[in-house]
């Protein structure tokens, strides 16, 4: 069947990028623990188990207890380290990130990809500039912009 190959693909691509981010653990990094193999080729990724995104925290009473400054400098201290390997996450949002212990846990690595590489799929409606066709730091600036802004105000 034409084009089955792609989740195929996605899913290679975004386990080699988390084996990369893995490397070094980052606390604000969701936890890499490997990928399944299944007849030659990777049936899933395995990553520590997370009970709530940012965008569903924000309801609960609990949200207006966070510590919003030292929360924003967790999360863009992850940033920082997935830049410094030279990875652009492309995607950041309130639902790529969890909450573990009130502190910031970065999901979703789909659209993580070395910067200036063509990207495959868009990031999230909303949370970019512009509509962008590769992978670059400032897509991550402006989403962590944005996502200081709604902190304060969730909508």
């Amino acid at each position: 069947m034409r084009g089955t190959d792609f989740i195929p693909k996605e899913l290679l691509a975004e386990t080699l990028t988390m084996e990369k981010v893995s490397q070094t653990p980052h606390p604000n990094i969701v936890g890499y623990h490997g990928c399944r193999v299944r007849r030659g080729g990777i049936t899933s990724i395995m990553l520590e188990k997370m009970d709530q995104t940012l965008q569903q925290y924000s309801s609960t009473p609990e949200f207006e207890k966070l510590d919003k400054p030292k929360f924003l400098e967790a999360l863009q201290s992850a940033v920082a380290y997935i830049h410094s390997l030279d990875l652009a996450h492309n995607d950041i949002n309130p639902h790529n990130i969890m909450i573990k212990d009130g502190m910031p846990v970065l999901i979703d690595f789909g659209s993580c990809q070395p910067v200036g590489q063509r990207l495959q799929s868009l990031g999230t409606e909303g949370w970019y500039e512009e509509l962008f066709f590769t992978s670059e730091k400032k897509h991550d600036t402006y989403s962590l912009n944005k996502l200081r802004e709604w902190i304060h105000n969730p909508e």
